[in-house]
């Protein structure tokens, strides 16, 4: 299937982050979801460390669990979704080609009305490579008009709780996670000063909604720390949203 024209595209590396981080806007009108880092792994490739960690019987049937996963998510939301075949970082043998992957995304980010790309907080090799890629993918188009937003990666933003510029809050007396938040955005090579801040402070419709969806990833969030045994970072999940709006 195509992409769709004037859709709002939210690019995912893998099968979970756009709803983790941006569930809002794929309730939009005609937004859908291209999750890049979705291939099957490797038929060399029997077991990874994230596998064993989260109990998978074995490469090959995560990643179908995982699709399924993805399916039901999808399903909650109402949102589109497409899925390239790249293999995620734990299936690569070798280097990510960035000007290939770039090449590829050129069909992708076609015709759409707004993009919106991880920041790579927390410097997943995936998420930094996908923000570099589709950036890469519009210098090459001359594309100057679409609007591209970073969306605030998580749960690693929050591994400190949320910025003070997005909920609002006072400062704590010995934490200061908004500095955290600009120094992980110049350590993966992301200018602060060509950002745009914007939070959305998630209504109860909308909190309920994202609680179906991320809980579809069942395989996934015990060991991102997400759920009922952590409340703290389970109600930071729900509770906020961020981006920054990419001056190009």
């Amino acid at each position: 299937m195509a992409a769709a024209e004037g859709a709002v595209r939210v690019f995912s590396p893998h099968l979970d982050d756009a709803v983790l981080s941006a569930s809002v806007q794929l309730t939009r009108p005609h937004a859908e979801v291209v999750t890049v880092f979705a291939g099957a792994p490797p038929a060399s490739v029997e077991h990874t460390e994230w596998g064993r960690l989260t109990r998978a019987r074995s490469a090959a049937e995560r990643h179908r669990e995982r699709l399924a996963e993805d399916d039901a998510a999808m399903s909650m939301l109402g949102c589109a979704r497409r899925r390239l075949d790249e293999p995620e970082d734990e299936f690569r043998t070798g280097e990510l080609d960035l000007g290939r992957l770039a090449d590829r995304l050129r069909a992708e980010i076609a015709g759409a009305a707004e993009i919106w790309i991880p920041a790579g907080i927390g410097g997943h090799p995936d998420h930094v490579a996908l923000r570099r890629a589709v950036l890469a993918a519009l210098d090459a188009a001359a594309d100057r008009a679409t609007p591209v937003h970073l969306y605030a990666d998580l749960p690693y933003t929050i591994s400190h709780g949320w910025p003070t510029w997005v909920t609002g809050a006072e400062p704590a007396e010995y934490l200061d996670p908004d500095r955290w938040v600009v120094d992980e955005l110049v350590s993966n090579g992301v200018d602060p000063d060509a950002l745009v801040g914007r939070a959305v402070r998630l209504a109860a419709d909308e909190r309920e909604r994202k609680a179906r969806a991320v809980g579809a990833y069942r395989s996934q969030l015990p060991a991102l720390g997400l759920g009922p045994a952590d409340p703290h970072r389970w109600t930071a999940l729900l509770g906020h949203e961020a981006a920054w709006r990419l001056a190009r």
